[in-house]
This record gives C-alpha cells, structure tokens and sequence, in this order.
C-alpha cells in the first residue's frame, strides 16, 4: 500500500474575465509540506503541479489514478478556479489556458475526473476541491438548483471521499491579504462570515 497525492494550483489566467488568485501556489506548497511530513501526511509521493495547461493536468490526472492497487491512498487537491458552462451546467476545473467561452476545449471537465477515478483500481481515493461550485462535482458533474447530493448514485465509488469549498451553486471567495485561501485547513485565520468557504466546507464519503 502507497499513498500518493497530487496537489494542482493554478494563480494565473490569460482570460483577462478570471481574476488572478495569488493563494493557489501558496496552498498546494502548504498542502505539500503537511502531506510529505513522516509524522503528519506520511505520504510516500506528492506532485506539484503549478499553472498546467489542458493537456498537462489531464495527464498528471490520469497518471495519479492510474495503476494503483486496491488498497493505495490516492488524494488529489486542486486550488483555482471551478467554472460551470452557463448553457450545460456542466461544472470544470480551470487551466492558465482556459477561455470561459471555451471551456470544453480549454478547460479539464469534471466528467473527466470522475471517469479517471472510475478506472483506478484504489479504492482510497480523496477529492479536495478549493474552488467554486466545487460541490457540483459530487452531483454528477452538474450544478443543481436545489444543492441536492445523491453521492452513492453519482460517484458509486467504495472508500471514495469529496471535500468541497462550495455547494453546487456558491462562489468560493479568495480573503484579500490572506497567505492561504480561507478553505486551507492550514490557514491561520478563518472568516466564515465572509466566506463561503468556510461557511459550506462539505464533506462527501462513499463507502
């Protein structure tokens, strides 16, 4: 048994329509130390991933998931933008290359992810998702009206846990001034008024 992670920031945009979020890389480093640390995370490997595009996330995706035993612990993390198509609903995870008027082609679908984690033979697997909409991911990869999620029926996985910064519906805010994001565990300080970060954390376990 292993345990691997693979912890994605993306801070920069050529879309001038998404705002730049300075925390992304901070989080992932922090996530990293925690996670690399004998006594605290005690993972055997973690992967940073700075700024990827389409291709390169996809593929660090597919190479997280692929070839693990059973019993591997398998966490994937992401800090950035999560964007929902305005026709679909469809809910996607931001790339420094993604267009918002493109998202199919530019930026990495949820749908993608869950068929990767689908695949994997590990029935650990851990989603962290710092971003919004993020709790579309546990409802199929569509954000619903009514923030409903049927996690057993949409994700189907054994051992297959999602943490979300946002329900299917919310924005999650990045704090001004702040190191971390305000959802990092690992941030200092906390604002749940100010945030829904904080204010909606969720957590989804299949078992």
């Amino acid at each position: 048994m292993v345990k691997v992670a693979l912890l994605i920031g993306v801070s920069e945009f050529a879309d001038t329509a998404l705002a730049n979020l300075p925390a992304a890389l901070r989080d992932i480093n922090a996530v990293q130390s925690v996670l690399s640390d004998a006594e605290r995370g005690g993972f055997d490997e973690v992967r940073l991933l700075e700024n990827p595009e389409k291709q390169a996330m996809e593929e660090a995706i597919d190479a997280l998931f692929r070839d693990r035993q059973r019993d591997d612990l398998v966490l994937l993390y992401f800090s950035g933008h999560g964007i929902k198509d305005k026709d679909t609903n469809e809910f996607s995870l931001a790339t420094r290359s993604t267009q918002k008027d493109r998202l199919l082609t530019t930026a990495v679908a949820a749908s993608f992810v869950h068929k990767v984690m689908t695949r994997s033979r590990s029935r650990r697997q851990v989603v962290i998702l710092d971003c919004c909409f993020s709790g579309a991911f546990a409802t199929g990869m569509m954000a619903k009206d009514d923030a409903s999620v049927d996690v057993k029926a949409q994700l189907g996985g054994e051992g297959r846990a999602v943490l979300t910064a946002s329900s299917a519906v919310e924005y999650a805010f990045a704090q001004p001034g702040e190191d971390l994001s305000i959802y990092n565990p690992l941030s200092r300080r906390r604002h749940p008024h100010r945030s829904c970060r904080h204010r909606h954390r969720r957590t989804h376990h299949c078992r």
